[in-house]
């Protein structure tokens, strides 16, 4: 069996994308092609758009492989303004988190992980970095592309979030 941290990251974060992808085609499947309707969509006028909901996902998922998968970092320039952008950027952490072995996640829980921001260092250990950072960042971000979605009109509710439809 592969290590738990793996089976509780990578293995739904995969999953997920998916599904972000599938609520994507639905989106612009609902404004006829005009994407721009929905990529510049936001839920409150000081809340980040479509868009930048899509990149903290794939940021947040390519960090996990980086940081608990010994992946090498994949830079994605945050420059997506296209549904087909936003598709490929989605395929592209797709293929980092498949790239990643799941015995690189075997004993690490209590590895140090350092994550860096504009508001400066924060240190975890692994277990704590995947609990309280990795899983609830990755979810808050695609809760607001569906939030978006749904602001905006589209068709999709809680069983295609699930991915059931």
């Amino acid at each position: 069996m592969s290590a738990p941290l793996y089976q509780v990251t990578v293995v739904p974060f995969i999953s997920q994308l998916k599904i972000v992808s599938k609520l994507l085609t639905l989106g612009l499947e609902h404004v006829k092609g005009d994407e721009s309707a929905l990529t510049n969509a936001r839920i409150i006028e000081d809340m980040q758009p479509l868009t930048y909901q899509i990149q903290r996902i794939s940021d947040t998922a390519k960090g996990l492989a980086v940081r608990m998968g010994k992946v090498e970092p994949v830079a994605m320039a945050d420059e997506e303004k296209t549904f087909p952008e936003l598709q490929e950027r989605i395929a592209k952490t797709i293929a980092v988190l498949e790239s990643v072995d799941p015995k690189a996640f075997e004993g690490i829980e209590d590895k140090e992980v350092i994550l860096s921001s504009p508001r400066g260092d924060q240190k975890f250990t692994g277990l704590s970095y995947v609990n309280t950072f990795a899983i609830p960042n990755f979810y808050f971000h695609m809760c607001m592309v569906y939030a978006i979605l749904r602001k905006e009109g589209v068709p999709v509710g809680k069983l295609d979030y699930l991915g059931k439809r």
